[in-house]
């Protein structure tokens, strides 16, 4: 895991994974998972993105103005094969951040990658 751009600004963090954890099975190079947070006023945004070098997959949760006809929260991905980003409406129960980012790992590793890696 490091800080980026470096350990001084910290602005985010990337962590590398271990490509022998990732089901299904990916190439050599280790995908990573960027985890950026901001406050607005009272309001948190986040992108929590995971990408894979091996297959050009990517996908993220994200809660940002990109997408306002989704509501507060979105998840994207794409596929390389299909060659476009989908965008999906998106809830979470917890707000504090922590939960939010335990939510989406387990999210991540447990449904979205076995569902959308297979496809």
């Amino acid at each position: 895991m490091s800080y980026e751009p470096d350990s001084i600004v910290k602005k985010y963090i990337q962590a590398a994974i271990d490509p022998n954890r990732v089901v299904p099975t990916t190439g050599p190079e280790s995908p990573t998972l960027a985890v950026k947070w901001r406050f607005v006023g009272d309001e948190s945004q986040f992108r929590i993105h995971y990408a894979d070098p091996n297959t050009g997959f990517n996908c993220g949760w994200h809660r940002d103005d990109d997408h306002p006809e989704l509501g507060a929260v979105h998840f994207q991905y794409y596929l390389p094969d299909e060659g476009e980003t989908n965008h999906e409406a998106v809830q979470f129960e917890k707000q504090i951040p922590t939960e939010v980012l335990w939510t989406v790992l387990d999210r991540l590793f447990q449904e979205r990658l076995p569902e959308l890696a297979m496809e």
